[in-house]
């Protein structure tokens, strides 16, 4: 952008955006501002040539109307200055020819005339003038008002190329939520008791604006029930905005809800987003407690301003949401529940939904299909389908793709149980994180247990980032051979693009639920933990490898065979190697990495530099978790969080929890500002040993604990 245009716009406090000056710096000045000069008398137009040469813009010049139309055609001016008193056409006549057309209709005209009568001005301003200069010209307000007008054009010049930027971008975006409609609405496609009664609920709750909470396992339907809820209510003509809660489980602050009347949020919440139509919370079971607090909050004050209805979805099995959930979240959610039936409960509709699959994505395939075998809808009407629409859709996909004729068949290997992913089968959702899924599965062949953990590609904005961050997690677990580290059995890439790795299947929990669940645990059991989290750190470590992400959800007490309380260290898809410059690179290219609450100081200031005493200060942070039932410290946002780690002292365990003093004083050595203080993986874990706190929790005690809380399975 030129440097007199700059200026002027800054004057009108707008500052155009940098992609935009750049694009206008590439063009030729001739190609950007050209101005017209029409007047009938040599004089004058040598007298505005004069005055307005030393701006740089490209002059023209045209002695009548008649020529000012043919210059204007072929110039495209951006600015005209038109003399009002010309013979055989007047400029009255001239901008009317000129604003007639289309392609110069946009060119601001300044009428120059001796005449000041308020009529001919008025008259000048109705045929579409912006301005006024009455001669003889006076060169500083010629200058004045031309600059000002110039700045106007380019304005609206770069308005125009922006509205037309989002118009494609709106079009684009509807197209998408089209088709996005068309699949969702499958879900609700049948003649079924159990299909009836849903869309009896959906015309009922969607009268109302109290909040809905949707119950049902993973994939039957649960968006589609959101949007047909908000399709059918008040609110459909505005926005409905999809919040998943999985992504929000690694940080005491979140996007979703407006926040004190003191806090700076730059970022626009997703609360802010849907006012006025549905906020939609996917596996609201997965919200973090501050999130809940929020929500809470939101739900029964209204003095934000904001009009929001929430719909939420729970696939927590048993119980719609946790015993852990905020209570006053819980009930005001549960007020209004809607049950989602499964696949197999609609099993009358399983037909009409497999032929509306096949009819759209053999669309979208480009396949001409007639329909399935006899036989292929019989063994899909028999299937058990634990994956419920989304197993039914995938079937169907891959029963296409196989297809070598337009009578599509169903392989019976498809319905052999579970979804198909390389040489294993996906049986169950165990969880849902921020970085992908974890199931439940089996190898088709070994028929040997597994957990499969994996990124579905659709949708990831930033894939490639984060399927990168699970190849080393998969590389960093298959290096370590700890008992306590989990077990890799596999990892790659299915046909749809989704990656993934196995692991061991655990039986237990992690420490964050226990401690969730069942409150601040005894020291003694606690020492063991530590014990065996460190063994696997000491392995990591040795090998020049930090976790940066230890907290207790990321330590699993497993019961193994007869064994039980067995530490299993988790989630190695952070880790990094120190000053390796290529494992670290993705740290430079995110803001933070890790989990606030557990956060060692340094961690904040500069994530390249870490090492092994870094998880010492998160381990220790994760066992004042456990002992004192409360974590180190607290905060409404993240970075206030990061304050304290940095500036405030750890608050002494001994004053909240019954931790023997040999214990203590190294949890609070682990809890060091500098990593210099603070003992390694071994040292803790050779000190904790010889001191002899983790026999006051037996074996027996440790039995008796996990058949009263988690009973073996029959």
């Amino acid at each position: 952008m030129k440097a007199w245009l700059q200026s002027q716009l800054e004057k009108l406090g707008v500052r155009p955006p940098a992609e935009a000056e750049a694009e206008a710096n590439a063009l030729p000045v001739e190609q950007t501002l050209s101005i017209l000069l029409v007047d009938d008398t040599p004089t004058n137009l040598q007298v505005l040539t004069q005055t307005l040469q030393g701006l740089g813009h490209k002059l023209l010049a045209a002695n009548s109307g008649k020529s000012a139309l043919q210059v204007a055609k072929r110039a495209k001016p951006a600015l005209i200055l038109l003399d009002v008193m010309m013979p055989e056409m007047d400029g009255y006549q001239t901008c009317e020819q000129l604003k007639a057309d289309p392609e110069l209709a946009t060119a601001a005209v300044i009428f120059c005339s001796a005449l000041s009568e308020v009529d001919a001005k008025v008259r000048g301003f109705e045929l579409g003038a912006v301005d006024f200069i009455t001669k003889p010209y006076q060169a500083e307000e010629v200058v004045a008002r031309v600059t000002t007008h110039l700045t106007i054009q380019q304005l609206a010049a770069t308005l125009r190329q922006q509205n037309r930027a989002l118009k494609q971008e709106i079009d684009v975006m509807l197209d998408q939520q089209k088709d996005a409609l068309r699949r969702l609405e499958v879900a609700l496609q049948g003649n079924s008791s159990a299909c009836r009664l849903l869309r009896n609920a959906i015309d009922e709750f969607a009268k109302s604006d109290e909040p809905v909470l949707l119950h049902g396992s993973p994939g039957c339907g649960d968006e589609a029930v959101a949007r047909a809820i908000h399709a059918a209510s008040a609110r459909r003509r505005k926005p409905f905005i999809v919040a998943d809660c999985t992504a929000f489980m690694s940080s005491t602050h979140s996007n979703l809800f407006a926040g004190n009347a003191q806090e700076t949020v730059e970022q626009v919440t997703k609360q802010e987003l849907a006012n006025g139509g549905t906020l939609y919370l996917e596996q609201v079971q997965y919200l973090p407690p501050p999130a809940q607090r929020r929500l809470a909050e939101a739900l029964e004050n209204r003095a934000t301003g904001l009009d929001v209805r929430v719909i939420a979805f729970s696939s927590h099995a048993g119980q719609p949401l946790p015993e852990e959930f905020d209570p006053h979240l819980t009930q005001r959610l549960s007020r209004v529940t809607i049950r989602l039936p499964s696949l197999a409960e609609r099993r009358d509709d399983i037909p009409l939904l497999a032929r509306d699959m096949l009819e759209s994505h053999a669309r979208r395939l480009g396949k001409t299909v007639e329909g399935f075998e006899p036989a292929s809808l019989t063994g899909l009407s028999a299937h058990r389908w634990p994956g419920n629409l989304r197993e039914l859709e995938d079937i169907v996909v891959r029963s296409i793709v196989n297809s070598r004729g337009s009578v599509v068949k169903v392989d019976p290997q498809l319905l052999q149980g579970g979804i198909p992913l390389g040489n294993y089968r996906l049986l169950e959702k165990l969880g849902q994180g921020g970085m992908g899924e974890v199931w439940r599965a089996k190898h088709q062949y070994l028929a040997r247990p597994a957990a499969i953990k994996l990124i579905k590609s659709e949708g990831a904005s930033n894939r490639e980032e984060v399927i990168e961050r699970f190849r080393r997690e998969a590389a960093a677990t298959a290096q370590l051979c700890s008992p306590n580290t989990v077990t890799l059995y596999d990892f790659g890439v299915s046909d749809s693009g989704d990656f993934y790795y196995v692991m061991e299947l655990l039986d237990g929990m992690d420490l964050e639920t226990m401690v969730a669940r069942f409150g601040k645990q005894p020291a003694a059991r606690v020492a063991g933990f530590l014990i065996q989290a460190c063994r696997s750190l000491a392995e990591a470590h040795g090998h020049g490898m930090v976790h940066r992400d230890i907290k207790p959800a990321n330590l699993q007490a497993c019961r193994l065979g007869v064994e039980v309380d067995v530490i299993k260290v988790l989630d190695f898809g952070i880790v990094g190697r120190r000053g390796d410059p290529e494992d670290t690179r993705l740290t430079r290219q995110a803001a933070l990495y890790g989990t606030p609450d557990y956060m060692a100081p340094e961690m904040a200031l500069d994530a390249l530099t870490l090492d092994g005493k870094s998880d010492m200060y998160s381990l220790g942070a994760s066992a004042y978790r456990l002992l004192t039932g409360e974590r180190l410290f607290t905060a409404d946002a993240v970075m206030q969080l990061l304050l304290k780690h940095l500036n405030e002292p750890a608050p002494l365990i001994t004053e909240k929890a019954n931790v023997p003093e040999p214990m203590a004083s190294l949890i609070m050595r682990c809890l060091s500002k500098k990593p210099d203080d603070r003992p390694t993986a071994a040292e803790l874990w050779r000190e904790l040993e010889a001191s002899r706190i983790q026999d006051g929790w037996t074996t027996a005690e440790a039995r008796a604990w996990w058949e009263e809380h988690v009973p073996s399975l029959p």
